[in-house]
């Protein structure tokens, strides 16, 4: 992080003090396979994009292509192999590619939400809890984020009586739905979305390009994979063409 860091830090956590620019430059990933004599793989090669404020941007590429591979590297999960990540705010940068694990773990409580193609979680931890958890990260009141909480619920169409259950027990979909609605019950600066429709009916990918409309209606920066064409036409402010990138 800079002398002009654009982040708070107090004892145990540091927050985003302005809306945020999402910049990769000249990104390279590589991956060893142990299993496999040795051998390098690289899914990523040269990548640079930007992700302005109240944008959504999607990428675009058939399966190997690196999407997953760039959504864990803006989210810290992977360690990249060259090049730098941005995060741009109004009065400084800091690189995720360079910055130590507690700011990592820091930003994913107040700045960047995860939407992953599958919901992990504790088992025994009830839906409730799993979505109220943001909010008391970032100091809401357990009242107010409860409430919070059972309204995108409703919204996203989770029957109450699920509530208290473990999502370790649901549908692929209604897991999904748990998924998204934690990374959307708090306003998250930064989104980064992996498929959040696949596993939806057409009743709640209707709610969510509604909840990624009101995100970047907000300023928050947007950076997602849709296979499906019709909700990436609707939420898709620029295309990012892997393919045409790596030729």
């Amino acid at each position: 992080m800079n002398n002009n860091s654009p982040l708070t830090k107090q004892a145990d956590h540091i927050t985003a003090t302005a809306l945020p620019r999402i910049e990769v430059v000249n990104l390279g990933k590589e991956f060893l396979l142990h299993l496999q004599n040795q051998t390098y793989l690289s899914v990523l090669n040269n990548l640079s994009l930007t992700v302005n404020a109240g944008e959504c941007v999607v990428l675009l590429g058939p399966s190997g292509m690196g999407k997953s591979s760039l959504l864990k590297c803006v989210y810290g999960n992977y360690r990249i192999n060259s090049g730098h990540i941005h995060l741009n705010f109004d009065n400084g940068t800091l690189d995720i590619a360079k910055a130590n694990p507690r700011y990592i773990a820091s930003l994913r409580k107040y700045t960047i939400a995860y939407v992953s193609q599958f919901l992990r979680v504790l088992p025994r931890i009830s839906a409730i809890d799993i979505v109220t958890e943001p909010l008391l990260w970032q100091g809401v009141d357990r009242h107010t984020a409860t409430e919070k909480a059972k309204a995108i619920l409703l919204r996203l169409h989770i029957p109450e009586r699920l509530w208290p259950l473990s999502p370790t027990t649901f549908s692929g979909g209604e897991q999904q739905r748990i998924n998204i609605a934690r990374s959307f019950v708090a306003d998250f600066p930064i989104l980064l979305l992996d498929e959040p429709t696949a596993s939806l009916d057409a009743k709640n990918r209707a709610v969510v390009v509604e909840l990624i409309a009101e995100a970047k209606a907000r300023g928050a920066a947007i950076l997602g994979i849709f296979h499906d064409e019709d909700v990436r036409e609707l939420v898709a402010d620029r295309i990012v063409n892997l393919t045409e990138s790596a030729a």
